[in-house]
């Protein structure tokens, strides 16, 4: 163990969810206009049944969820101005843990400026309140997590083949509850980097974040927990232009993070993802999704956890009106880097396959059935689960 000068720092959040679940969905009853009417209000009711609340190995918990959303959206252009605001209440109600009870209202705002049609930017300030779930968070208690993230962004492209691209990035995630395998913490980042468009369409863009953070704790000396932190991330991102019946997008990241006292957690990794889809015939289209992403998971066991995953999905247009889907997912979670000599390694295997039916008889009014089934096994049988989820939802747009 070694100790370093505190700095201020940054992180990234990034909860990991991992399910077994069975999920039944009837959606949406809507009017629908253009996507760029002025004022759009949405309001929906979603019944969920989960069969293991907690997702525990045995003496499972079921409940009935009910989630009552109600929002506005406003999209105003004003010459070379654009105001975005989407502004979301949300009622939780659980029927047998109502200590579980809990509302919200989120948003995301955005002023896309642009000073000339050379100097364009945003400006954008988002908030998002949920329930730290269970998979990971293994105390029967509610636990709220809210993460508000300020960002500005510049990008200067003179001729519209390269772009100069800055801006600031602030973050701050809190629990209500202490978590400290994932925890709360205030961050800033310098954001950078560069963009060339191609002549076909495409583009290739560099970026660099420069990352420093506190956490919201005392230094912990016994648990090896820190109040700070440095990250720099450089990234590569490939975006191929659309044809119509292809798309493709991709990313090659490299992370390095510090710690400010206890050098035994710093870490490094690769992470990225491909995403390709591809429409097979007029009806038929095939989706593929390979990714590895990393997030903080501080324990004695862990400092770190690397997710590799891979999906595959196909949707056939039967008609206009009637859609099917299925999709299945393979991931694995590795934990890594333990900060306690002896303390057994943790590794979480996945595996999902989800379906859905979706009818539209006339243009306002939609309907959708799903189900899905999950499943973690993970080498500590503590944290092994199966849960089917049951789902039922209707939902009202109206756009004026």
């Amino acid at each position: 163990m070694s100790f370093r000068k505190r700095s201020t720092k940054i992180n990234i959040k990034r909860p990991i969810r991992c399910l077994f679940a069975l999920t039944l969905g009837v959606l949406p009853i809507s009017v629908f206009a253009d996507e760029y009417d002025t004022l759009q209000f949405n309001t929906s009711v979603n019944r969920a049944y989960d069969n293991n609340l907690f997702r525990v190995r045995n003496n499972e918990t079921s409940d009935q969820i009910t989630t009552y959303t109600a929002g506005v959206k406003l999209d105003k252009t004003y010459s070379l101005q654009r105001f975005i605001a989407d502004v979301n209440y949300v009622d939780y109600k659980y029927q047998n843990s109502d200590f579980l009870n809990f509302d919200a209202i989120n948003y995301d705002a955005k002023w896309l400026w642009s000073l000339t049609p050379s100097l364009t930017g945003n400006l954008s300030t988002s908030r998002n309140k949920s329930l730290n779930g269970f998979n990971d968070f293994r105390l029967f208690t509610q636990n709220i997590r809210t993460i508000d993230i300020n960002q500005f962004r510049a990008e200067y492209s003179p001729y519209k083949v390269w772009a100069l691209i800055a801006g600031l990035t602030e973050t701050k995630v809190q629990n209500s509850q202490t978590f400290n395998a994932v925890a709360q913490y205030n961050a800033t980042a310098f954001d950078y980097g560069a963009r060339y468009n191609f002549a076909s369409g495409s583009n290739l863009s560099w970026l660099g974040h420069k990352r420093n953070g506190e956490f919201d704790r005392t230094l912990n000396t016994t648990s090896l927990f820190d109040n700070g932190f440095t990250e720099d991330e450089y990234e590569f991102d490939f975006v191929l232009k659309p044809t119509g019946k292809s798309n493709l997008s991709s990313k090659l990241a490299y992370l390095s993070r510090e710690y400010d006292n206890f050098s035994i957690r710093d870490y490094n990794v690769w992470i990225g993802f491909l995403k390709y889809d591809l429409l097979l015939t007029g009806k038929i289209r095939a989706n593929l999704d390979l990714s590895r992403t990393a997030s903080p998971f501080e324990t004695e066991y862990s400092t770190y956890s690397v997710t590799d995953s891979a999906s595959l999905g196909l949707s056939y247009l039967y008609s206009e009106k009637l859609t099917f889907m299925l999709n299945g997912r393979l991931a694995q979670r590795d934990f890594k880097q333990a900060v306690q000599a002896g303390v057994a390694n943790r590794e979480d295997d996945e595996q999902s396959l989800s379906g859905s039916v979706s009818w539209r008889p006339i243009k306002s009014i939609g309907f959708t059935l799903s189900s899905i089934k999950s499943k973690r096994n993970a080498s500590s049988a503590y944290n092994n689960f199966d849960y089917d989820d049951v789902t039922t939802s209707v939902m009202v747009d109206l756009k004026i």
